[in-house]
Order: structure tokens, then C-alpha cells, then sequence
């Protein structure tokens, strides 16, 4: 009787677990890529307030930018800068997304999250300029 009893609890108890499981893992990962989006946005922001123009300030975000987002488990993301006049009072502000695949745990999940992420640093008064 106690066999068949275990039996009968592991088929009970196993389908709860295995979503548990899948869904303690989809959700490390969509931690995991939010925690990259925005430092990938922070650095972008910081690297683009240090910038001696605003074309310059532009092209090193970017490429901070991708260059951080590529570690982690994202996809499709994009980084919008907003830079202002570039004068000593202004800041740079960041706005980035990107969206998570975990579409292996479709049960637990949707199969896409998308992500975003929003960063402000004032910028570096010695890189710009008096108007």
C-alpha cells in the first residue's frame, strides 16, 4: 500500500515542483537582464556626460551601450539619448529597452518580457562649455 501511495504523491507533487523550477529560473534571468539594461543605461548616460560635444557624447553612449547590453541575456535593445543644449546645467538622460526571450518556460511566462530602463547624470561641468 505505501508504494503504491508514493507513487501516487510523486505524480501529484512532481508537475508543481517541475512549474516552480521552470519558473524560478525564468525569473533569474528576467532579474538578470533587467539588472543589465540598467547598468548598460547608467554607463551609457555617465559616458555620454563626460563627452567633450554632443556628437561625440552620442556615438560613446552608444557604443558603451552595446557593448554592455551584449553580456547580458537581452535582445532588441535600444538606447534613446536625450542631451539638451549641453551646456553646464543640462543633463543627459537615457531611456533604454529591451525585450527578454524565455519563451523555453511559455508555461509559466509569456514568451517575450520587454524591459526599460531610465538614467539621469548631470554633466561634467570641466567637459562643457559657459553659452
Amino acid at each position: 500500500m505505501s508504494r503504491g501511495q508514493s507513487l501516487v504523491e510523486l505524480a501529484l507533487c512532481a508537475p508543481v515542483i517541475l512549474l516552480l523550477t521552470v519558473g524560478a529560473a525564468a525569473g533569474v534571468q528576467v532579474v538578470d537582464a533587467r539588472a543589465g539594461l540598467e547598468a548598460a543605461t547608467e554607463a551609457a548616460a555617465a559616458e555620454a556626460s563626460r563627452a567633450p560635444d554632443p556628437a561625440s557624447a552620442e556615438t560613446e553612449a552608444q557604443a558603451r551601450f552595446a557593448s554592455m547590453a551584449a553580456g547580458y541575456p537581452l535582445s532588441s535593445a535600444h538606447l534613446s539619448l536625450t542631451i539638451g543644449k549641453f551646456s553646464r546645467t543640462d543633463e543627459v538622460e537615457a531611456t533604454a529597452t529591451g525585450t527578454v526571450d524565455i519563451s523555453w518556460a511559455a508555461l509559466v511566462f509569456p514568451r517575450q518580457l520587454t524591459l526599460e530602463s531610465h538614467a539621469a547624470v548631470p554633466l561634467e561641468s570641466w567637459r562643457s562649455h559657459w553659452p
